[in-house]
């Protein structure tokens, strides 16, 4: 998508609903950019830093850790996204499925739905079903949905 899609009320999101509206350039995964994601989050696990190990194994290198797809997600959503609401705050991410091992050298896509607008006290809930999928194969990588609140 090469314009970004604003949202300047409610109504915006509510006329998004069940409509696609991320599908990102490729990201390339990179061992620096898994390595620097696990020391952020203290995961030392040998299949995301010991790639010599890890080409010896059926994996063949290093791998993301499941959560790294998911923390992709606000890159690729703000560069297609313009929310001029004035407050908004992640409520949580569900369903998290990680359905391949993601390598170092893969690409990976996101697309994004606008699944459901529920109204809130205050505000708007937006639910986001997102995809994470292999660039060059097009088979998903991993799937969750994004729940987001937004009010004024």
């Amino acid at each position: 998508m090469s314009d970004k899609i604003v949202i300047n009320n409610y109504d915006d999101f509510r006329r998004l609903e069940g409509q696609q509206i991320v599908d990102s350039d490729p990201v390339e995964i990179t061992a620096e950019g898994i390595q620097d994601f696990c020391r952020g989050t203290f995961n030392d696990e040998w299949i995301h830093w010991d790639r010599e190990k890890c080409q010896d194994s059926p994996l063949g290198d290093i791998i993301a850790p499941g959560l790294y797809l998911p923390a992709l997600f606000p890159y690729m959503f703000w560069q297609v996204m313009e929310i001029n609401i004035p407050r908004m705050i992640v409520k949580g991410i569900d369903g998290i499925r990680i359905f391949k091992p993601v390598t170092v050298g893969s690409k990976i896509k996101g697309r994004a739905t606008v699944d459901k607008v529920l109204e809130r006290d205050k505000g708007i809930e937006v639910h986001y079903a997102i995809a994470f999928d292999f660039a060059d194969s097009g088979e998903t990588a991993a799937v969750a949905t994004f729940i987001n609140r937004y009010w004024e």
